[in-house]
């Protein structure tokens, strides 16, 4: 019983202390919660001022200071502020600009490329060599050689695609980069912000643009033009590679047509020589052709042109006709010709005469008929006969030819009767035979006072 009894008073004191446990908690949370007051009654909290401007701000003061430099774009900025005795904020930062893509500067070809341009521009010169030079080295004489020989010789199409190739990739531009893409430039930045109805606004903004106007003269790659040359670690190397095989190739496709040129140069000149020659041949031979028909026609003139001769014939125009007498008082020779003078009669009435001047050329070529120009001039005619048509006017003419038998054969007529041939009178006439010095000397018989006409002054 005393040992139940002693376990009684144990469970007795344990209820005890946990009641008072549960007391104490119980009293703990009731002061806390008459110290809370109720949701309903928490007081709301006022939105402070921002002190200073945030970097998104900056970031859209900067971003219009980039618009003239389409290659960049802004990334993180970096800033720091303090406060100004006046209110204003002094905003300090760092902008980081990007380059978006490869910048490239255009350079001349380079300078070791020179031997392969002084190569190739001797190799088109040897080409285009004027034909004069290779009629030289044929042994040509100079006096042959005309101005056109001395132009230069244009390059047939493909050998002129040829070299423009090779002149191209020896003498163009090249682009050789000069800011790789992702490049990053720091540009300080300062600005003042003041606070004014809730935004910020700012001024005094220093931005330093210098660094990226020193981009603006490089091309970004997009506006490469087409089929830049770029410059790589091995370009040099490579380029004056591929520009030997081109130059070899030039060399070898101008070496048949130069060869060609060279011979038919050489059969042009021989060609020519050979012309020359027989052109020389074939005037020697119209000299003689000429020398001999001008000896022929001195010979003619000496035997039918001579002094006194005299020449018997009809004149004939329609149904009207008459005789005709040409008397050649005197003839003189000329290198190229033989004047006359005398007299043109009526044979039936040898009163009726008119002086004449004669003129007898030699014929320029071989086969042509000897002409005999006899002007007309003043004396006594016969006013009833037809002829005096052409004798009252004072262009009278006689064109005749002259044949190695003695006969002059041809027209008398006016020299202003051009538009009107039908009014010409054909006239033949024949060289009479030579009278004896008797016969010359013996005077003319008076034709009957019946027969002699009325004188004319012509």
């Amino acid at each position: 019983m005393v040992v139940h009894g002693s376990k009684s008073v144990a469970w007795s004191a344990a209820l005890l202390m946990l009641s008072s446990v549960v007391l104490l908690t119980s009293c703990k949370d009731r002061e806390e919660a008459e110290e809370s007051p109720a949701p309903s009654e928490r007081i709301p909290l006022q939105p402070t001022e921002p002190t200073e401007p945030k970097a998104q701000d900056v970031r859209l003061q900067i971003l219009p200071l980039l618009s003239d430099f389409p290659m960049v774009k802004l990334g993180d900025v970096q800033m720091a502020s303090s406060h100004e005795e006046d209110g204003s904020v002094l905003v300090t930062a760092r902008a980081i600009i990007q380059v978006e893509e490869n910048l490239y500067k255009s350079e001349d070809a380079p300078l070791i490329f020179n031997e392969e341009r002084k190569e190739i521009n001797a190799a088109i010169n040897r080409a285009m060599l004027p034909e004069a030079v290779y009629l030289l080295q044929a042994g040509a004489e100079t006096s042959a050689i005309t101005e056109e020989d001395r132009v230069a010789k244009p390059l047939p199409e493909q050998l002129k695609k040829m070299a423009d190739e090779i002149k191209s990739l020896a003498e163009d531009s090249v682009h050789r980069l000069r800011v790789p893409a992702q490049t990053t430039v720091e540009i300080p930045v300062s600005m003042r912000a003041r606070r004014s109805d809730g935004q910020w606004l700012f001024s005094d903004i220093g931005f330093d643009t210098a660094p990226l106007r020193s981009l603006l003269p490089l091309i970004p790659e997009k506006a490469l033009p087409e089929n830049a040359t770029v410059v790589t670690d091995d370009f040099e190397m490579k380029r004056r590679t591929l520009l030997r095989e081109k130059i070899e190739a030039f060399n070898s496709a101008t070496k048949p047509y130069i060869e060609k040129r060279e011979q038919e140069t050489r059969s042009r000149m021989l060609e020519a020589q050979a012309r020359r020659e027989e052109a020389e041949k074939a005037e020697q031979e119209e000299a003689a052709t000429r020398a001999e028909r001008r000896k022929t026609w001195e010979t003619m003139c000496e035997k039918l042109l001579y002094t006194a001769a005299s020449y018997v014939g009809e004149w004939k125009r329609a149904e009207a006709f008459g005789k005709f007498t040409l008397r050649i008082a005197k003839a003189a020779a000329f290198p190229d010709a033989l004047q006359f003078i005398g007299t043109l009669s009526d044979t039936d009435l040898p009163q009726a005469e008119l002086r004449v001047v004669g003129r007898c050329e030699a014929p320029p070529k071989s086969g042509e008929a000897v002409s005999c120009v006899i002007h007309v001039y003043s004396g006594r005619y016969d006013p009833d006969v037809a002829t005096a048509e052409v004798f009252d006017k004072k262009d009278g003419v006689m064109l005749l030819s002259l044949s190695e038998d003695g006969s002059l054969t041809g027209k008398l007529t006016c020299e202003s009767w051009g538009d009107q041939p039908e009014k010409a009178f054909d006239v033949h006439l024949t060289l009479a035979p030579k009278k004896d010095s008797n016969h010359r000397a013996a005077k003319r018989r008076p034709a009957p006072r019946s027969q002699q006409p009325t004188p004319q002054a012509h």
